[in-house]
């Protein structure tokens, strides 16, 4: 399967049914979804350059962020400092520090990130995130995702398509073959990021509030 045409035609083969041509776009939409939600995978990480202006304390987000593995900020120097991320809640106790002059905290609020403290000169903020599955279309009929775990986009498709059915024991079959899929993947990753080191573990990524 290498586009999305031949993903559609594969799902309607496995439905052996013609009335469904209409819903099948549906169906892989919602087995996008799932996969945004669940896979915190290298293969949908994106990085994004923000710039903050001198004494600005807030900036927008990517609209398509769904978690942060890592923000840096990069000064007139171009050095690049990692910034740590605080809960909301540890934020409102370390502000209240007249000490914390250097900016090395961040968190996130209604889709902003806060920095503590507030930069006193211009600085990028370097945000590696999330995006998620880059959903397909007619216009948009390939992505990285379909080209190397189309089964993953089958059995998820097929999962919505027997739900929509009411077909509960292939459903469930599909459903099986979904989540397997996506733990290969997670591993998969994990060896991308990691190699063999099984001493090595995933950071728990920000999630964008």
């Amino acid at each position: 399967m290498d586009n999305y045409t031949e993903l559609k035609a594969f799902i309607a083969d496995f439905l052996a049914r013609d009335d469904l041509t209409t819903q099948i776009p549906t169906f892989v939409s919602l087995a996008e979804q799932r996969m945004s939600r669940e896979l915190q995978i290298a293969l949908l990480e994106a990085t994004a350059q923000i710039a903050v202006s001198a004494n600005a304390s807030t900036a927008d987000l990517p609209t398509d962020l769904r978690s942060i593995r890592e923000v840096a900020m990069i000064d007139a120097d171009n050095d690049r400092t990692v910034l740590e991320y605080v809960t909301p809640s540890q934020w409102n106790t370390r502000d209240q520090d007249a000490n914390q002059t250097k900016t090395e905290f961040y968190t996130v609020v209604a889709n902003q990130i806060k920095l503590m403290a507030t930069p006193s000169a211009a600085i990028t903020l370097e945000i590696t995130y999330n995006g998620g599955v880059a959903a397909l279309s007619d216009a948009a009929p390939t992505n990285t995702m379909l080209t190397r775990h189309g089964d993953a986009y089958l059995h998820g498709s097929l999962k919505q398509a027997f739900d929509f059915l009411q077909d509960e024991q292939r459903s469930i079959y599909h459903d099986a073959q979904f989540t397997r899929c996506l733990a290969e993947i997670d591993r998969d990753s994990d060896k991308q990021r990691f190699g063999n080191d099984l001493q090595v573990r995933r950071s728990t990524p920000t999630r964008a509030y």
